[in-house]
């Protein structure tokens, strides 16, 4: 029996090695007797060591870890089994231990497909691998689809405290690990499983993301070209470590607005305070009065986005603050974090942004002011960004719980250099270990990889004039060729992944699948304004994404709230 048993899994690791990338389609070559759940946990996947391999029942599960746009607390379930491991464990140069964990599940109805679901920030969490799929507010997942789903923790584990989820950054193996090795060693040891479990390869590999997930996504076209058919990448951090370097700036231009707006407290200015909600709200009517009408309807949606040039200067007090106008603290620091962080000679160091009728939302002031009216702020681009800028995307790097002081102690022109350095243990920069920037994706198009792109116009964490000017560099080397390989779609009003008064749900993966599996490129995708969303002043109306840079166009007849009285022009 033990013998039977070694020979069918050494047989579906040849088969899962030899279809390495996409998986061709099932059938192809001898296929291998299947292992039951239980066993996984004795098959031999190099470097790994099996921690759980059961059985688990349809219905819904309590979810350990939260991705953007993800159900709140659980999630529906089919039967499947459960796998959970950890790849490469060792003891990193600061004496912890450390190790690629990853969560697998393999639905007892497969459709053939492998989804590897992208993470969030900088992990750190083994989440449940139910297969999150793009767009606000979706309710299901490409588990009840029957796609075998994987997950990766990207090689550690979040510490406690202030600073915990940042202490991995002292290892440079850990670095690596959650900039690029993580997802592909997972995506070897997970193919492998699939392979022994199924007693075939799968047939095509997708990828899906956002924010640190997206990066992941694009990494995968670009270092490991042959292990997935189509990504997904939304809102995607593949410039990351600039975009922190812009998040400080951002911390000190608007610690000065809220010094205008209120007393100090405890010697520091009140972040939340920078702008009321009142001033925000006051902002996006004014872009809806400059910009909405640029495509040709007002309707509380800026669709012709790139052709805005807002001037926050017509909204500058010429007398005393009152709730009709800004303080000049706040339109300078609106000019300036808009034209983005400059280095000394005056060069934008990560991108501009545009002004966009989605600024009031909570998601976006969460970001750049918190709303911590006391004791220390709580914005995102301090508990997050600026904690990994000082600790991960700099070398050397900065051990501190005081992310407010070194955000306000970070010199642009002088400092932001450290993101592309090197020194002692760290022979690979953060920018060489984190960033997706590069536009040669040759070997990804060779064999018809697919690249999918989504993108909030009022993202408050990375810019959607990047993901275009990414774009702009594939059509530099690809010219016409491009439209076959890449596609992005923006979502005006969108925050960071979902959120805001926006047309935010939407079937992205049902897109790349017809994309990849018929030929069918995607053209415009239908989204939805969510009722359940507080912040959507039209509940259900839905619109085209259309595939950048065409935009929706109203046809002069019927509905503007229905999607079909639009076109993509």
């Amino acid at each position: 029996m033990r013998g039977t048993l070694l020979a069918a899994i050494a047989a579906a690791a040849a088969l899962a090695a030899g279809c390495a990338h996409r998986g061709a389609p099932a059938g192809t070559g001898e296929a291998a007797a299947p292992v039951g759940c239980a066993q996984l946990a004795g098959l031999p996947v190099a470097g790994t060591r099996i921690t759980l391999a059961e059985p688990v029942a349809a219905g819904s599960i309590a979810l350990t870890g939260i991705q953007p746009g993800a159900p709140r607390s659980t999630a529906r379930v089919p039967a499947h089994c459960h796998v959970q491991g950890r790849i490469a464990e060792r003891t990193g140069i600061d004496g912890k231990p450390y190790a690629i964990g990853f969560d697998l599940r393999l639905p007892a109805d497969w459709n053939g497909r492998f989804f590897f679901q992208g993470g969030g920030g900088t992990d750190g969490v083994l989440r449940d691998a139910i297969g999150v799929l793009t767009g606000g507010g979706n309710t299901g997942n490409a588990l009840l689809q029957g796609y075998t789903v994987v997950f990766t923790d990207t090689g550690h584990l979040n510490e406690p405290g202030p600073n915990g989820p940042y202490q991995f950054g002292l290892d440079p193996q850990a670095r690596a690990d959650n900039g690029y090795n993580a997802m592909a060693q997972t995506a070897r040891a997970a193919r492998q499983l699939i392979a022994a479990h199924y007693g075939q390869a799968p047939r095509r590999s997708y990828f899906v993301g956002c924010s640190n997930g997206g990066r992941q996504a694009m990494m995968m076209t670009q270092r490991y070209p042959e292990m997935f058919d189509g990504v997904i990448a939304s809102a995607p951090a593949y410039r990351v470590p600039l975009a922190s370097v812009q998040a400080a700036y951002d911390t000190q231009l608007y610690a000065r607005a809220a010094a205008e707006q209120a007393p100090l407290a405890e010697g520091r200015p009140v972040l939340a305070r920078a702008f009321s909600r009142g001033d925000m709200r006051l902002l996006t009517r004014e872009v809806l009065r400059q910009c909405d009408a640029l495509d040709g309807l007002k309707d509380g949606i800026v669709d012709n986005w790139p052709a805005c040039r807002f001037d926050a200067a017509a909204l500058r007090c010429t007398g005393a603050k009152t709730e009709a106008c800004l303080g000049p603290a706040q339109v300078e620091a609106l000019e300036k974090s808009f034209a983005g962080v400059k280095d000394a000679q005056g060069r934008v160091l990560y991108s501009d942004w545009t002004f966009d009728a989605g600024l009031h939302s909570v998601e976006w002031t969460r970001w750049k002011f918190g709303d911590a009216a006391q004791g220390p702020a709580n914005a995102r681009n301090l508990a997050l960004m600026t904690g990994a800028l000082a600790m991960f995307f700099t070398t050397p790097p900065t051990v501190t719980t005081d992310f407010w002081a070194y955000a306000m102690g970070f010199d642009a022109a002088r400092d932001a250099a450290k993101v592309r350095a090197t020194g002692g243990p760290f022979r690979e920069s953060a920018m060489q270990m984190v960033a997706a920037e590069s536009p040669d994706i040759d070997a990804y198009a060779r064999h018809g990889g697919k690249l999918l792109f989504f993108h909030g116009v009022s993202d408050p964490v990375f810019s959607v004039k990047d993901t275009v000017r990414y774009l702009d560099r594939l059509r530099e080397r690809y010219g016409d060729r491009t439209d076959g390989i890449a596609r992005l779609f923006t979502v005006p009003n969108m925050a960071h992944c979902s959120g805001g008064p926006a047309t935010d749900q939407y079937d992205g993966l049902t897109a790349l699948v017809k994309w990849v599996e018929r030929g069918e490129a995607p053209t415009r995708i239908v989204a939805r304004a969510r009722p359940e969303n507080a912040e959507v002043p039209w509940p259900g109306r839905t619109r085209p994404l259309c595939a950048w840079p065409a935009q929706p166009r109203y046809d002069g007849r019927g509905s503007i709230e229905d999607a079909a009285s639009f076109s993509c022009r």
